[in-house]
């Protein structure tokens, strides 16, 4: 349901030349939320000489170095949501590194679509959401129906 993943040698600086994957996978019919603790890579135009970067479905959800929220290509504390359950990591170096760098942590963990972080400032239901496989329905509170949209709810008040 959740882990931590880090560079080789993390907290000390990455060797040169590597090629890592990792495969994360959280049960089906959660969706895979990951958060970078910490990203210290080698800054290059467009990541181009190390990066660490975000798969889902062979579609580049990310591709990420630098060492600081500034950095153009540095995904700051903002999660990265997938669409499905597993996520790839690739982290690549080349041997052009003239100063040390960290690497990176990250922390994933499984969400569902009531809780995942996208949909706190959205929520999908007005009242009460329930998770299902890979979708999720919505419910009311005793006293009202749910209006034709399916989110909100109408109160079903005696005047």
């Amino acid at each position: 349901m959740f882990g931590e993943v880090s560079s080789p040698q993390y907290p000390q600086p990455y060797p040169e030349n590597l090629q890592e994957q990792w495969d994360l996978e959280v049960p089906q019919g959660y969706q895979i939320q990951l958060t970078f603790n910490h990203l210290d890579i080698e800054p290059s135009p467009n990541c181009y000489y190390d990066s660490v970067s975000v798969v889902s479905d062979e579609k580049v959800l990310g591709k990420f170095c630098g060492q600081n929220s500034t950095d153009r290509f540095h995904p700051g504390e903002k999660p990265i949501l997938a669409p499905g359950n597993r996520l790839q990591l690739l982290f690549l170096t080349d041997d052009s590194n003239h100063e040390s760098h960290l690497g990176f942590t990250a922390f994933y963990q499984a969400v569902d679509e009531c809780s995942s972080s996208s949909v706190v400032k959205d929520p999908p239901c007005s009242q009460i959401c329930l998770n299902t496989l890979g979708s999720y329905l919505c419910a009311c509170h005793h006293g009202y129906t749910l209006r034709p949209d399916q989110r909100t709810c109408a109160c079903e008040c005696v005047h």
